[in-house]
């Protein structure tokens, strides 16, 4: 498999660690909760070479085929939890859809046995809310435009901070402190691993990936 050349800004590499490879809810709120992962300087991915890393505050990803990556040591979670990061694709072409993923399962395994979540979004203004089930990818939400998304422009991707609140009866969906999407729990996977995933060929930021466990009691969305 050949791997892009890295092209990252220097501007965007400041901070950053050593290169590796292997290995009804108001959307924009604070989570007060138990931090059970936070900014993680060490990641894993599937394919297990799938994509080029620099690891620090920021990640940076420089990816070949489409990648699964997170925290080295995370432990699966169970609702109610929140899941965040913000997001930058650097190169990439615009339909290229990058970002959060939940309810993982046997995601160091070949693609066919793993099982996850993902919430999308893309340079032309669309999100998606997907499963992995083996070899299938049921769409759970279709591509569709929301303006709370900030759209690629010629030079490169914008950042947006994607948030996704795992409840017990319902996930709840938030980009740039918006809320786009509500799905019953029972259409998703809701526990085990979280992460992100990235499209093939692309070049990408990711900052404060954060996993919050909720510690409201009951079924809703919190």
């Amino acid at each position: 498999m050949r791997l892009l050349p890295l092209l990252l800004l220097p501007a965007l590499l400041v901070g950053c660690g050593r290169d590796r490879r292997g290995g009804g809810v108001d959307a924009s709120r604070g989570d007060a909760g138990s931090p059970v992962a936070a900014a993680p300087l060490h990641w894993r991915m599937a394919p297990p070479h799938g994509a080029r890393l620099r690891e620090g505050d920021t990640l940076q990803v420089e990816t070949g085929l489409h990648t699964v990556l997170w925290p080295a040591g995370q432990q699966p979670v169970q609702p109610p939890y929140t899941v965040r990061a913000t997001l930058q694709k650097h190169a990439g072409r615009l339909h290229e859809g990058c970002g959060l993923i939940f309810g993982g399962s046997s995601l160091d395994g070949p693609e066919a046995g793993q099982s996850y979540s993902y919430f999308l979004v893309r340079g032309d203004g669309s999100f998606l809310i997907k499963r992995r089930v083996g070899a299938e990818t049921p769409v759970v939400r279709g591509w569709t435009a929301h303006p709370s998304i900030r759209r690629d422009r010629e030079d490169g991707g914008r950042p947006n901070d994607l948030v996704v609140h795992v409840g017990t009866q319902e996930v709840v969906f938030g980009i740039n402190g918006v809320e786009v999407a509500r799905v019953p729990a029972s259409e998703l996977d809701v526990s085990g691993i979280p992460g992100v995933r990235v499209a093939h060929e692309v070049q990408l930021s990711v900052a404060g990936f954060t996993v919050t466990r909720r510690d409201s009691p009951g079924g809703g969305s919190r």
